[in-house]
């Protein structure tokens, strides 16, 4: 683990050239097994930050080496957000890429669901049928399991998926978390994640570089909106720049390439 921002510049070194920059964080979910750890995407890359630490402990990868049955998917490419839910004692991930949604047990490494269409899963119908084109972030409204926002283009619902429903329908973002209005976040989350340390739900939202905690039982923002780098230091450099590209030696005259 490091907790230096120097150390921080080289975490990208391992991701192969050609990657997609990134402009800020597309998705963050909490790790399977460690409460306190969390993955972060960007791009095509991810990273396991332990916030009780305030350490990377897994460095920025491309996201099918921590996630290997992704390999050759949409989802290797990037998520446009994740979940993590916990049905089982570890719990399972959803990743959300385009029109495609896919359930992965992160701890059997294996693939339960998907990949499969958004709308095969979720029934969304109606105004809520443009959400099955895809979302930019999904997350519980508190510790309460079944019940999640759906984010998309400034706009949410939210969907019972025990039910198989939507529970309250599409509206403006600030309609139904009026302390965000005239913020950036009004517009659309590109990442949010529900705490657990509230009834009424706390939630980190992300949006073009900026970061809030945002309590949508008191529809007030409690921390930012900040950039992200100033909230989350360690990370500074992680997933806000594009992977750096790599350059080989030339092969030496008349040596072979065998």
């Amino acid at each position: 683990m490091t907790h230096s921002g120097a150390l921080v510049l080289r975490l990208l070194s391992a991701v192969p050239a050609g990657g997609t920059p990134v402009d800020g964080i597309t998705g963050l979910c909490r790790d399977a097994e460690h409460k306190a750890r969390y993955w972060f995407f960007g791009g095509g890359t991810a990273l396991l930050y332990d916030m009780a630490d305030d350490a990377v402990v897994r460095p920025a990868a491309p996201l099918d080496r921590y996630w290997p049955h992704l390999a050759g998917t949409l989802f290797a490419r990037g998520a446009d957000t994740c979940y993590t839910t916990y049905h089982t004692p570890h719990g399972y991930h959803w990743f959300f890429a385009g029109d495609q949604v896919v359930q992965y047990d992160s701890v059997a490494g294996v693939v339960l669901q998907g990949p499969c269409a958004v709308g095969d899963l979720f029934r969304f119908s109606g105004a809520a049928a443009e959400f099955a084109r895809g979302v930019d972030a999904v997350c519980p409204p508190g510790p309460q399991d079944g019940l999640f926002w759906f984010f998309r283009k400034g706009r949410a619902l939210q969907y019972d998926t025990r039910a198989g429903r939507v529970t309250l329908p599409v509206q403006p973002l600030a309609a139904y978390w009026p302390g965000l209005s005239g913020t950036v976040f009004a517009d659309g989350v590109d990442a949010c994640h529900t705490t657990a340390h509230a009834p009424g739900g706390r939630h980190w939202l992300f949006a073009h570089g900026q970061t809030a905690l945002y309590d949508s039982g008191e529809h007030r923002v409690l921390h930012g909106p900040a950039p992200f780098a100033d909230l989350f230091p360690i990370l500074r450099e992680d997933l806000l720049r594009p992977p750096p590209t790599r350059h080989f030696p030339a092969e030496p005259a008349g040596r072979s390439s065998t």
